[in-house]
């Protein structure tokens, strides 16, 4: 069994703030900018820059563990290869991940209903009240109408917690738009349900398989499960230099905010998606439009499609994460071990800081 507190999670920046359009290429000041927001406190963090496929920066600063959190009392630095829970950027890899089985042939659209697909997975339950009228693609774009649970951690399992939830959760037709870790919770176990129907063991060996590994990702590096508590990044309060940091196990409910990767493997899964190695264009830029996982932010060369994620203790410890598909051709990674608010707005303020 698993007894955790849940942690507090961190919902995407919408709408950006919009800026003038500049007439020149952009000249991003990615080290300074970063080091400005978090090269003080406890923690450190990690970036990479892509520029049409390519690596072109990489940066980190601090640690991956303070001085108190080794036995040797000499810390561990945060690099671009330290290994650090994404959160809500794995939202972006689940809707990669549909938009692969689109690709596929084993889901129709985004417009179908999603409890068609789920229902061989829980062949006796009865689902609450317009349950079965909910979209995937309702489910991807946060307005589902479904009330936010809000779980990552799930003693019984993310197939047992859905199967809890439709079938006591009716939909609430006045509601729009609820950021929900709930919705993507929802799309894993329906795509446990296609893999099942399709010979593949679940929604994590569908990842690895249609995406990780045609990118050449190392699934040990981008995975599910965590480095050993002795030796994994840890988070840490800005507010306290001397204080633990705060260990995150292996999360149920990967979907929503589960995935755990370097600086180094998630630029190259970003990339991928520009790269077309994984989804076709159409397919990719229609997932990005549409706010289909991912959320739209003006910068001054145009319009950057977007996904932040964070996590925070009770106590203060936490982290923050930001990728960005950026126009000219950039991608970028931002990893950080400690909490720093509007991750999104300091990567577009580096990218628009000529």
């Amino acid at each position: 069994m698993v007894s955790i507190t849940q942690p507090r999670t961190e919902e995407a920046d919408l709408d950006p703030r919009p800026r003038r359009r500049l007439a020149v290429s952009p000249t991003p000041q990615w080290a300074t900018v970063f080091n400005e927001y978090l090269g003080t406190s406890p923690g450190g963090y990690a970036y990479c820059i892509g520029l049409n496929g390519r690596l072109v920066e990489e940066g980190a600063w601090g640690y991956a563990r303070m001085p108190q959190d080794t036995s040797n009392g000499q810390g561990l630095a945060f690099t671009v290869d330290s290994r650090c829970n994404l959160a809500s950027v794995s939202k972006t890899v689940t809707a990669t991940a549909i938009f692969t089985m689109i690709q596929k042939g084993w889901i129709t659209s985004v417009n179908d209903c999603f409890w068609p697909y789920i229902q061989p997975l829980y062949p006796n339950l009865q689902p609450a009240a317009g349950v079965e009228t909910v979209t995937i693609a309702e489910l991807l774009a946060m307005n589902a109408r479904l009330p936010e649970n809000g779980a990552l951690y799930a003693s019984e399992g993310a197939d047992a917690f859905v199967e809890q939830y439709l079938q006591s959760q009716p939909v609430i037709p006045s509601q729009l738009y609820v950021y929900s870790n709930t919705n993507f919770t929802i799309l894993q176990a329906m795509m446990d349900s296609i893999c099942q129907q399709q010979g593949v063991s679940d929604y994590v060996s569908w990842v690895q398989s249609a995406i990780l590994t045609p990118l050449g990702i190392d699934t040990t590096v981008f995975s599910p499960v965590p480095d050993d508590e002795t030796a994994a990044t840890l988070c840490y309060n800005p507010s306290d230099p001397n204080g633990t940091g705060h260990y995150w196990p292996e999360m149920q409910c990967v979907g929503p905010g589960g995935w755990i990767a370097s600086a180094a493997a998630t630029l190259t899964y970003l990339m991928g998606l520009r790269s077309n190695k994984v989804l076709k264009p159409s397919y990719t830029n229609f997932m990005m439009q549409r706010m289909l996982g991912w959320y739209p932010g003006a910068t001054c060369y145009g319009l950057a499609y977007h996904h932040n994620g964070g996590l925070t203790t009770r106590g203060g410890a936490g982290l923050n994460t930001g990728i960005i598909h950026l126009p000219g051709g950039y991608d970028a990674v931002l990893l950080s071990n400690k909490p720093l608010a509007n991750i999104i707005s300091v990567m577009i303020e580096a990218f628009d800081a000529s």
